[in-house]
Order: structure tokens, then sequence, then C-alpha cells
């Protein structure tokens, strides 16, 4: 059989062409060399491709920014641009206790660029396009279609593959659209999946009703949530629906670097490869190989207990069922994800 195609997305930041997929392999590889799997390469059993709409946001942003120095002024500069001068003087308001720098700027931007103005609906354009390409080759070349995308990528794909996949599609429409019951994505890895939060934001199509699910007229035939319990990126809304039929929740409790949110650490870990392994790739692993992948990535997490760090962070969780708006949504998420760094590199330190 031809090699399966993987399309990945990324999330928010700068990202240069073909770095996503090098992350993901390097994670991958890591877990496979962790599994004993000898003279294993990804990128010899699959084929990448890479969406990428981090160029196009930096574009923006950087013309923004140099009409508007700091984040304040650059909020100011949107209004009217799609974004409501209520929801931009709410931003104002409670950005102004932040402190600036690079990484807060260029991520929580990326957030309102998308989810808040009309420029998210040309990166779901983009992508649908991509996506609509790789089907075309799926069904020419006799090839599986997979598709990888980490925190805002997971909401940008779920948005796009709500507005592309219908039930009982009008092949008449002006309007390109692919029907489930014809046309099915192998497999979705939503890791840190954040599409819920996005969704306060957007409204587009609510995460928990979508056609974006596995369990019968869904768009895909196998779905894998996938989330670190210490990702603060994940608390706020956190995606919940259940996966009845195929694929499954990954729940990730290891942490080895401070920046839990990380994609190639995602990829590393030993629960998530295996079942990308088995369901993408057809190889499996054995228990004896599992359990060794296990110890060596334990080998260098850090030395605290699942039950030191899921009391050390509680009081940073969010109730899933909180009433919350779109604003504070973006504030609350800003800070947890902040204080939860700063307190994890002191435990670190104090280790």
């Amino acid at each position: 059989m031809n090699k399966p195609m993987v399309l990945v997305i990324h999330g928010m930041g700068t990202h240069k062409p073909g770095e996503t997929k090098k992350i993901i392999a390097e994670g991958l590889n890591q877990a496979a060399k962790n599994f004993g799997l000898a003279d294993f390469d990804i990128k010899d059993k699959v084929e990448f491709f890479q969406f990428n709409y981090s160029d196009f946001l930096d574009e923006i942003r950087l013309k923004d920014a140099e009409k508007a120095g700091d984040i304040i002024k650059h909020i100011s500069l949107l209004q009217g641009r799609g974004l409501g001068e209520k929801t931009a003087g709410k931003l104002i308001e409670l950005f102004a206790d932040f402190d600036e720098e690079q990484m807060f700027y260029t991520h929580w931007m990326d957030v309102i660029y998308y989810g808040m103005m009309f420029w998210g609906e040309k990166i779901r354009v983009d992508l649908a396009k991509n996506i609509n390409d790789r089907m075309i080759e799926r069904g020419l070349g006799n090839r599986d279609l997979h598709i990888i995308a980490h925190s805002l990528g997971t909401a940008v794909l779920h948005d796009t593959l709500a507005k592309l996949f219908r039930k009982d599609t009008d092949i008449t429409s002006a309007v390109p659209q692919l029907d489930t019951d014809r046309f099915q994505i192998d497999s979705l890895w939503m890791v840190a999946n954040v599409s819920r939060l996005l969704n306060i934001l957007n409204d587009i199509a609510d995460p928990n009703h979508s056609i974006v699910n596995s369990d019968g007229g869904g768009c895909t035939d196998l779905l894998f949530n996938v989330r670190n319990e210490f990702d603060p990126f994940t608390w706020i809304k956190k995606y919940q629906r259940p996966i009845e039929n195929g694929g499954r929740h990954i729940n990730v409790k290891t942490v080895r670097e401070v920046n839990t949110h990380d994609l190639k650490e995602y990829m590393a870990a030993p629960e998530v490869a295996d079942a990308f392994f088995s369901n993408v790739l057809g190889v499996s692993v054995s228990n004896t190989q599992y359990k060794q992948g296990v110890a060596a990535h334990a080998l260098t997490s850090i030395n605290y207990s699942y039950e030191e760090l899921k009391d050390a962070f509680e009081d940073l969780r969010h109730p899933d069922d909180e009433t919350i708006g779109k604003v504070e949504a973006i504030l609350d998420l800003a800070k947890s994800a902040d204080t939860f760094k700063n307190k994890l590199q002191t435990m670190l330190d104090q280790a």
C-alpha cells in the first residue's frame, strides 16, 4: 500500500516552513527509540504535509505593529477592522496589567486575529482547499489521510471541517462541501485541543455537537483527543465529548519540561506514540516494548509524583461548566499559563 499522508497543523506563534513536521517526527522517533524499535524513522513510513497559517498572521501582525508598538495600541487599531468596539475596550482594559514580551504578544494576538476577526475565515478557506487536495489524492492514489493539529491549530481544523463536511450534501451547490457518506478522513489527532475555547470567540460550531466526530455520521473514522493533564491551555473549556466508536481520549500525566504544551513532548509520550504507530502505521508495540518505553520516558520526568503535581496546580484549574465571556476566557487562560510556568519553574529550582 502507498505511504499514508499525514497533514500537520501548527499552533500559536511563528512557525517556519517544515518546522512542525520536523517536531512531530522527532517526538515519534524518540518514542520509537524508547520502545526499542530498530532502524525506525517515521519519515520513511509516512509522507508529511504541513499547513502553515503563521506566515499569513505574522505578515498582518507586523504591518499592524508598525502602526502600533505595544499590544494596547495594537488592539485599539483593530477596532472597526473585524474587532468590535466593546470587545476591544475590554481587551485593552484587561491586558493593561500584563508585562509586554514577544512570546505573549505573538501568541495572544494570533488568538485574537483568528478567533475574533475576519482573518479567521481566510485561514479556514485555505485549509479547506488543502484538505480537499489531500482527499482527492487519497481517492486517486489509494492512500490514507491522517491529520495532526496542535493547540490553536485544533480550532482551525475543527472549524474548517465543520464547514467543509456535511451530511447529504447537495452536489449541485455552488459552495464546495464533502458528504460524510462518501468521504471520511482516516484519523484526526487533536493535540492540546482548544476548539471549545475558540468556539466562545467565533461561535462557528459547538465541538460538543459538531460533525467533527467518529461516532457515526461524522467526518472521520478515528478521533484521538490528546491532552496533558498539566497543560494549562487545556484547562478552560476542556474537550470531553465522549468518543464511543473510533479512537479515544488520551490523557498524558507526565511532565518533563516546563512547557507542557510542547508538541514534541506530546508526540514523544508513550501512550500517544503507541496509538499513532498502531492506528496509522499498523505497527504493534508489544507489552514488553511498551513498558520499556514508559520506563525510558519516565527517566527524564521531573522529580515530583503525579499526586504532588496535581495538588500543586489544583487551584489554577477551572470548573468545566463555568460560564465565561470571550475576553475573560482569553485573560484567564493567559494568567493560568503564566502562573503555571512560573510555579513549575520554582518547583524545579527547589527540587
